[in-house]
């Protein structure tokens, strides 16, 4: 991933009449983010010693400001003067007020943390407003689970935005015909997230392909084979999206991507008698590259940000809602096949012929993933109206003992919108009722919280939920 690794620093601020050292609040505070940088991979530049004065503020600032941080983690260890924030404000984009607890709740008062932290935001929100500097609060010990998940959820965020902040996208092909609500402005996404585009056609990739060797074209099809629970898709298919897969990994190495963006139809079928979506499915499943199918760039972002915050797992994937099953109160999300086989049981996917494209006629251009995604929980999301507005949703997949149609494919259900539950049909109408983008990146987790402070610091709406009514709704009218 491009960035390089998130940069957090930590001061800690306090009186020397009140007990930070006693009370070891450096070394616990310390101590627990050092633990956080090894496990969620982000350096930690740390002043050791507590600031007690303007002049030792304005040294640990400018050591701070030298470090080039991307977040700056400000503990009232005790109470301390708000002359010591001016100065450490200017350290770092983002900035945590932190406070901590008192250890007794009688006699002599210890720390006086919180209401420093209160003293320091409203200073940020009204004698340094012009600065506009972007801030988030914290109440408890760094090894206590509650405050320890805040702390998480920023750190992800933040690794997220500063790997958007250099990457690049590969789009090519341009989108699929008709798809006019998936255009976007290049302007748009490069200011709020930072990402660029470059562009490639389909023959670029093509011609790759074409030259990629035998040798390295059949490893790639025992590979594909050997991860598959059954092949029914024609030779020539698995070939052919065996060199797409090698001339697409090609290009990412040589162009630096860190995502795509490719059209599937119909250019492939008329320059290389081939649907790409197996070579689609295992740059995900096993390369860990998001691959947006049908040339979605805002796809394509949004499935690159929560692949960011959530490394470990695989590349998420993106769907239509295709279907209700009311039933069941579960939404059939569904794709043609190019979904990696981490979303199914067992990591098992079959290689089909594709299911929608040649099946009126005679034509075999395989090939799809046929996979029925096994339960879990998930984060659905989409960075649309020209990367204004973030939709943000969590919900279950779960077996409703309906296969679902042919393709990759999930039954959801129990859906939150921005963390609050929503009835399906609420749902539906709010993504009607706006015209929202009908695709959806789905990722494994939840990632919501994240997803929703990612908003919080570059600016971004949320999706308002619009509950169902009988009448015709216009959002902003009457909605």
């Amino acid at each position: 991933m491009s960035g390089g690794r998130l940069r957090v620093g930590y001061v800690g601020v306090a009186f020397e009449s009140y007990y930070a050292d006693e009370h070891d609040q450096y070394r616990r505070a310390i101590t627990g983010l050092s633990r956080l940088s090894e496990e969620l991979d982000f350096d930690l530049v740390a002043i050791e010693h507590g600031i007690g004065d303007l002049e030792a503020a304005r040294a640990a600032a400018d050591h701070l400001s030298s470090r080039q941080l991307d977040f700056l983690v400000l503990q009232a260890a005790a109470c301390a003067s708000g002359e010591l924030l001016e100065p450490l404000a200017a350290a770092a984009p983002r900035l945590g007020l932190w406070a901590t607890p008192e250890p007794v709740l009688e006699g002599s008062i210890q720390l006086h943390s919180l209401v420093s932290t209160n003293h320091f935001a409203s200073i940020i929100r009204r004698y340094l407003r012009d600065r506009g500097v972007p801030y988030k609060w914290f109440l408890g010990h760094i090894d206590e689970p509650e405050t320890e998940r805040r702390f998480r959820v920023t750190f992800r965020a933040l690794a997220g935005i500063k790997a958007m902040a250099s990457a690049r996208i590969g789009w090519i092909g341009g989108i699929s015909p008709g798809f006019y609500n998936m255009l976007f402005d290049e302007g748009s996404l490069e200011r709020r997230f930072g990402t660029t585009i470059g562009t490639h056609t389909i023959d670029d990739v093509v011609r790759v392909a074409r030259a990629v060797e035998t040798r390295p074209a059949a490893s790639v099809v025992r590979m594909a084979t050997d991860l598959a629970t059954e092949v029914t898709a024609p030779s020539v298919g698995m070939d052919r999206n065996a060199r797409l897969y090698l001339a697409l990994r090609r290009i990412i190495e040589t162009e630096g991507y860190d995502a795509l963006a490719v059209q599937c139809w119909p250019s492939f079928q008329e320059d290389f008698d081939m649907a790409p979506c197996m070579a689609y499915s295992l740059l995900g499943s096993e390369d860990g590259v998001a691959v947006s199918c049908e040339g979605d760039v805002p796809g394509a972002v949004t499935m690159l940000l929560m692949n960011s915050m959530s490394p470990n797992h695989g590349s998420a994937t993106l769907l239509d809602l295709t279907t209700l099953d009311l039933e069941a109160d579960a939404a059939l999300l569904w794709h043609c096949g190019v979904t990696p086989r981490h979303f199914g049981a067992g990591n098992g996917i079959r290689w089909v012929d594709h299911v929608t494209l040649g099946r009126k006629s005679d034509i075999r251009y395989g090939v799809s993933g046929d996979l029925l995604f096994a339960p879990q929980q998930t984060t659905i999301a989409y960075a649309g109206d020209d990367f204004s507005e973030l939709f943000i949703a969590t919900a279950e997949v779960v077996d409703t003992g309906k296969a679902g149609f042919d393709g990759t494919r999930g039954w959801f259900t129990r859906f939150r919108l921005n963390g609050e539950p929503i009835e399906l049909m609420d749902l539906v109408n709010t993504v009607m009722v706006q015209g929202r983008e009908h695709h959806y990146a789905v990722a494994q987790g939840d990632l919501s919280s994240e997803l929703a402070e990612v908003a919080a610091w570059l600016g971004l709406r949320t999706t308002q939920a619009i509950p169902m009514r009988d009448h015709l709704q216009i959002e902003g009218l009457n909605t």
